[in-house]
């Protein structure tokens, strides 16, 4: 899907926006740093508690990459107080006209939260093009969502409620899924006793399995002579079959023998992964760069196929989706 709001396109590259709920300000700060190095950085901060307001500011101060928001969002006088605090996106539990047309006027991204084709109807009335579904599980899960998808293709969703680290690649797998909300990796124990470290461990470990990345063939640069030897080779030693390419062989569907195009020094790696344009938003926080002239991109927009700008190696590195 194309977003074309920066913040909205970066919450969809990110896939898992945590929603939070601190008690003291000073756990903002390690708890921002944690969720970045974790691959996680957005924040949704919950207006559930009196420190929201500044805990936004601390945790965007400490970390300027992080994008923070705010949730639980009931009145206007509470957008103000998190336009005021720096929140870059608005997240509310339920569809309020008056609220959602406030954020409208302030130019924040907002998400209502709704669960039914009439309020389905109207946010499309509002001009949104992306809500919350809440509370997810307890309103049918993604087979609901599937079902409001029918009649009403243009909408994209974030689910919550519900959603955790054993069912939100359930969620995840439809393409009309924004992102998903979720508190796993924020849990209000783990705050209060200060396990920064453990919630880092959980962030990356929901998004590793986000991605779920894995070798899926490895290219090997080839002459066209010795090209269908090689293969056939291959295919006998890993029972497969050879299936000749526009660019030469593969030798069961693990080796890719190159024989017309050459990728890299030695070959080539191919990373499958379960989306593109989540993976290389995770890779772009790690500093990694992308051979942008290799991007290929789906019917909904989004990157399916991409190569890293340096070698490994000898070896070049694309990702594809599974």
């Amino acid at each position: 899907m194309t977003y074309t709001n920066d913040v909205m396109k970066r919450l969809h590259g990110i896939g898992i926006i945590p929603a939070i709920v601190l008690d003291r300000v000073e756990d903002a700060a390690p708890l921002a740093e944690a969720l970045c190095k974790g691959g996680l950085p957005a924040a949704e901060v919950t207006y559930r508690t009196a420190c929201a307001h500044d805990a936004m500011i601390a945790m965007k101060k400490a970390r300027p990459d992080l994008i923070v928001g705010a949730g639980t969002v009931l009145t206007k006088e509470q957008v103000d107080s998190a336009i005021d605090a720096g929140a870059e996106f608005i997240v509310a539990p339920g569809l309020n006209p008056e609220v959602v047309k406030y954020c409208q006027e302030k130019n924040v991204p907002v998400v209502p939260g709704l669960s039914t084709a009439s309020e389905l109807e109207q946010a499309l009335s509002l001009g949104l093009h992306t809500v919350k579904f809440f509370p997810a599980e307890a309103m049918g899960g993604i087979k609901t969502i599937k079902a409001l998808c029918g009649p009403y293709k243009t909408m994209t969703f974030l689910p919550t409620g519900g959603v955790n680290e054993k069912n939100m690649l359930d969620y995840l797998s439809f393409n009309k899924i924004f992102a998903v909300g979720g508190t796993w990796m924020v849990k209000a124990d783990l705050i209060k006793n200060g396990q920064f470290d453990k919630i880092e461990e959980l962030s990356r470990n929901a998004v590793l399995k986000m991605l779920g990345m894995h070798v899926k063939h490895v290219g090997i640069n080839c002459t066209e002579a010795d090209g269908r030897e090689t293969a056939e080779k291959f295919a006998n030693l890993l029972q497969g079959s050879v299936r000749e390419t526009s660019k030469g062989y593969f030798g069961s569907e693990l080796i890719e023998i190159m024989v017309k195009e050459h990728y890299g020094t030695k070959g080539h790696i191919a990373i499958g992964v379960n989306s593109v344009e989540r993976a290389m938003a995770y890779f772009r926080t790690r500093g990694y760069e992308f051979d942008e002239s290799t991007i290929a991109y789906d019917e909904d927009g989004d990157a399916k196929f991409v190569y890293f700008k340096d070698e490994i190696g000898g070896f070049r590195i694309h990702l594809i989706n599974n």
